[in-house]
Order: C-alpha cells, then structure tokens, then sequence
C-alpha cells in the first residue's frame, strides 16, 4: 500500500505533511545567529572604548577653554584691561584636579609665561591638561591676552 504524503487540509487545499521547520534548521540557525552576534563582540567592546576616551578628551578640552576664559577674565577692579602683574598673580594658582565621568583624574596646570618689554602689550597664556600620572597633555591651548601696563 502506497502511502500518500500530501493530506487535505480544512479548506481543500493539498499540502505536504512535513511543512515547517524541524528542530535540525531551528539549531542550525540559532547557530548562525550566535556565530553573527559574536562577530559583533569586538566592535562593541571598541565602541565603548573610544566613547569613554573621547569623554576625557571633551572634559580635558571643557577645562583648558573654561581656564583660558578666566585668564582672559582677570583684572583689578578698577582696571579695564589687565595688567601683566594681575595676569602672573592668576596663573600662579594651583588648578585642582577633576574627575570626568567615567572616573578619570585630569590635572590642569599653566604653562610659564612672561611679561611684555613694552606696554600695551601682549601675554602668551597656555593652559594643559594631563591625566594624573602622565605627561602627555590630553588638551592645550594657548592664548594672548592684551595687558596695559605691568602693575595695576
């Protein structure tokens, strides 16, 4: 006796009776998927990566245009430009540390700058910022600031 593979269905339609997918295709393809998704690991991994560093980079650069921005800033009350002494005295203050979001120190500090031979004159200001512990600045920046004399 033959048997016959196509049955009825409800609504007359022939169809085979091992339509469907077999739990053979169903691992191999939860196989190819997990082969897929691992490929991706190493991508991920370097996204954050490089996402975490340039957080430091734009907290570093936060800081040095914050600082230059206070030098610039700077003068005595009566004063409406800078003296070469007002600037010296400001750059001559410690810059505290800070700690970006994803916990990392960064130590701002002033470069060494000198006062004009003549007034009015111009003062070279920079500003850096490292990662505690290293040398290699994260950000700089630098920037001349118009003085008037060289005492208030």
């Amino acid at each position: 006796m033959k048997t016959n593979r196509f049955m009825i269905g409800h609504r007359g339609k022939a169809r085979r009776s091992d339509d469907g997918f077999g739990m053979i295709e169903v691992v191999i393809s939860l196989f190819l998927l997990s082969v897929l998704a691992i490929s991706f690991i190493p991508v991920l991994i370097s996204s954050w990566k490089v996402t975490g560093r340039n957080t430091t980079i734009a907290t570093a650069t936060q800081i040095v245009n914050q600082e230059l921005e206070g030098a610039r800033a700077v003068r005595s009350a009566t004063a409406t430009t800078p003296s070469c002494a007002d600037i010296t005295q400001f750059l001559q203050v410690t810059l505290a540390p800070v700690v970006d979001p994803r916990g990392v120190k960064l130590q701002p500090q002033w470069a060494a700058s000198t006062c004009p031979v003549t007034y009015p004159g111009v003062v070279r200001v920079e500003v850096s910022v490292n990662q505690a512990g290293q040398t290699t600045p994260i950000a700089s920046a630098v920037t001349l600031i118009f003085v008037g004399s060289a005492v208030s």
